[in-house]
């Protein structure tokens, strides 16, 4: 279950506040693909980053997989983010200079899975996304495509019951963003994963079961099948 509780969000202090997130309550099923749409500075990115346990609400609740994420510690923040998480960014954030399977070997040592257990994993992972044959590649020698599908390698690692993908196609073109979406709804129907996509894209929120819009900081309309 991803649930928000009241939730709101403000940035700045005193006479020089934005609220960019205003008393949004939303009960969504954690087996579904969940499409947050909104025009740019809506509020949906923060939306998606306070479900993330990126940044932290100004106040409310954050309820995901039972557990309240305002109650939490740092440490458990950091667990629930490492463990039930992957993240897909619009900007990529592989490491340039390291090879595709250092990239994706991350998650797993903050996980502090043992080194002889890893390398299966991410071999299953980079052909899953169609990169095992880069796997001694630096990132930095990769196109734009390749570099978010070695994003979403790196995010499916461990095998996280939820992905969050922020704009994944925001820099790619329109048919290599194809490709990545595509990628991201086939693992969710093969393996189950939760997918909350932010996008502005309504092609791309059309193929969700459940669409979340937001505008001005607030839930203006929700389609879809929706958690009672």
């Amino acid at each position: 279950m991803i649930e928000t509780r009241n939730l709101s969000k403000v940035y700045g202090k005193k006479d020089s506040t934005m609220q960019a997130v205003r008393d949004i309550n939303l009960k969504l099923e954690q087996t579904k693909t969940i499409a947050i749409i909104g025009k740019s500075g809506s509020g949906k990115s923060t939306l998606l980053h306070l479900i993330g346990g990126l940044d932290r609400p100004t106040s409310g609740e954050v309820i995901i997989l039972g557990r309240n994420l305002t109650q939490l510690s740092k440490r458990e923040m950091d667990d629930y983010r490492s463990q039930d998480l992957g993240f897909v960014f619009q900007s990529f954030f592989v490491e340039p200079n390291q090879t595709c399977y250092q990239n994706v070997a991350l998650p797993l040592e903050i996980n502090r899975v043992p080194v002889a257990q890893r390398r299966q994993k991410i071999e299953e992972a980079l052909k899953q996304v169609d990169l095992l044959d880069k796997i001694k590649s630096k990132a930095v020698t990769l196109s734009g495509g390749e570099k978010q599908r070695l994003a979403i390698a790196r995010a499916i690692v461990s095998n996280p019951k939820i992905i969050l993908a922020d704009e994944p196609t925001g820099n790619l073109d329109s048919a290599t963003g194809d490709k990545v979406i595509n990628l991201l709804f086939d693992l969710h129907r093969k393996h189950g994963t939760a997918l909350v996509i932010v996008t502005h894209d309504q092609d791309i929120a059309k193929r969700c079961d459940i669409r979340v819009m937001i505008k001005d900081g607030s839930v203006e309309k929700i389609e879809g099948v929706i958690k009672e």
